[in-house]
């Protein structure tokens, strides 16, 4: 059983038809992602992108998602991350993708904003959306960011939230206050969809 809160602020979002930045944790890709599909799939207009780096792994996820016409992005933001920053800027700007981001992927540190995620925000004009997920019962990983698989017919909670835009003033600190407005606003949802997942 799935149960959104928060969704007016995507829908907002679809109504302007411009360009926006999804945004959530790097263990939060099973629901995040997949929300984001079902949502496209209603709204043609949503035009998906995601970044894959160029591994045999990255291989396998390209071919999965671009059977749902998500736009495919090539590059990793730890290896050549200009070069894929620049490729997301033009396809946000060019094309009218929303590229969905991990702030605080590939490799972590866990739930830390990075700041080339504010700036591509800034640079792009395209506001940040923050989306989280939790579930009732919840198998995390041993690894670096605790990845999160639902265990089945648990009941999930997706939750989004206001739209964070970034402008020039918040380039004057590296972006260090976008990113703690970032990690707020994602961890805050994320104990929101925590509570509304138990009832609480």
């Amino acid at each position: 059983m799935q149960h959104v809160i928060g969704e007016e602020h995507l829908q907002s979002l679809l109504e302007s038809r411009e360009p926006f930045i999804p945004c959530y944790w790097h263990q939060q890709q099973i629901f995040g992602v997949r929300y984001l599909l079902e949502t496209a799939a209603r709204h043609p207009e949503l035009n998906l992108g995601y970044l894959i780096s160029p591994s045999a792994d990255g291989d396998i996820a390209s071919k999965m998602l671009s059977r749902d016409s998500v736009h495919i992005i090539r590059g990793s933001a730890t290896r050549g991350g200009a070069q894929a920053l620049r490729e997301i800027y033009t396809a946000i700007r060019k094309e009218k993708i929303s590229p969905i981001v991990t702030p605080d992927g590939p490799t972590g540190p866990i739930y830390q904003c990075k700041p080339g995620v504010p700036m591509l925000a800034q640079l792009s004009r395209a506001p940040l959306l923050p989306l989280s997920y939790a579930s009732t019962r919840v198998w995390k990983l041993r690894s670096w960011d605790a990845f999160m698989i639902p265990v089945p017919f648990s009941r999930i909670v997706i939750g989004i939230g206001e739209p964070l835009v970034v402008d020039k003033a918040m380039a004057e600190d590296n972006f260090s206050d976008a990113c703690g407005q970032m990690n707020d606003r994602l961890n805050g949802l994320s104990s929101l969809c925590e509570q509304a997942a138990k009832g609480v």
